[in-house]
């Protein structure tokens, strides 16, 4: 018997905010394009300008006009990266939405694998992956806190059977800090939890809005991702040895304090229409029996 067809490969929208990147941006954006060409697949890249105050709108509208799958969505003011993904999401046209950000040196090859992990199928929950997030490697980490947490891992070995891979890379300690804090508080399950490398099924957007307009938005995706039971992985980046951009928590109590979720749509076919019961038939008293 022949082997079953491949499924066709599903079309992502890759999206790339900026601010003030003029000088990086036209060689950003030509060498996401070049290696989406090479996946086989249908892709859109949409660049959103949020509010730059240098030349970054102007390149652009240059880059877009050579390259026919880049349109450029602007923001007026400044708003924050959050802001820029949910304009992404309501102009994003295919049902994979990835994004990305100009200020590390992420490679666009690295996509390929996790587009093969989202389309795989989890065995024991029958479903598919719905995200994967890319984990920044190759700092090395400070000798104090290696030996320390090879300490950490020995005791969990021989304390609760428990195997525990080392930190895949360094990414300073106030960002360590805060994954451990996102995990503890919003059950956020990464290592790398502020990389802006993540695959997402477009459908999760079906179950919650984007709050957040700054930097806490990688974490309000990753948190309310999994307060909904979305399946997810985490696969290594290639190796880069550039310092980890830092992140801003300005919007932490507003997240914390109030998450929204969208409510589950109301059924599109009508309820079946039960036939009643017929009537109990009238009770006949019998006549009394006479001796």
């Amino acid at each position: 018997m022949p082997p079953p067809p491949a499924e066709p490969a599903e079309p992502v929208s890759v999206v790339i905010p900026v601010h003030n990147a003029a000088v990086v941006l036209p060689a950003v954006v030509d060498g996401w394009v070049a290696e989406l060409g090479k996946l086989g697949r249908e892709y859109e890249v949409l660049i959103v300008d949020d509010g730059s105050t240098d030349e970054s709108a102007a390149r652009a509208d240059e880059v877009a006009a050579r390259q026919t799958k880049v349109r450029v969505l602007r923001h007026e003011t400044h708003r924050g990266f959050g802001a820029c993904l949910r304009t992404a999401l309501a102009e994003a046209a295919h049902p994979l939405f990835f994004y990305t950000a100009t200020d590390y040196p992420y490679t666009p090859a690295d996509l390929a694998k996790l587009l093969d992990r989202i389309k795989d199928t989890d065995e024991m929950m029958s479903r598919k992956i719905d995200v994967v997030s890319g984990c920044r490697t190759g700092r090395p980490l400070p000798a104090f806190w290696k030996g320390l947490g090879l300490t950490y891992r020995v005791f969990c070995r021989v304390a609760f059977g428990l195997s525990l891979e080392p930190l895949p890379g360094w990414f300073g300690f106030r960002e360590h800090l805060r994954s451990w804090f996102a995990w503890l508080v919003f059950g956020v399950p990464l290592t790398d939890p502020h990389s802006a490398f993540k695959l997402f099924r477009k459908t999760v957007f079906d179950r919650f809005p984007i709050q957040c307009d700054g930097d806490l938005v990688h974490i309000e995706l990753i948190a309310k991702a999994t307060f909904t039971i979305c399946l997810m992985d985490e696969l290594p980046l290639t190796p880069k040895p550039d310092p980890i951009p830092k992140a801003r928590w300005t919007e932490f109590w507003k997240l914390f304090n109030n998450p929204k979720f969208t409510p589950p749509a109301a059924p599109t076919q009508p309820a079946p229409v039960v036939a009643p019961e017929p009537p109990p038939e009238p009770f006949v008293a019998s006549a009394p029996i006479q001796s």
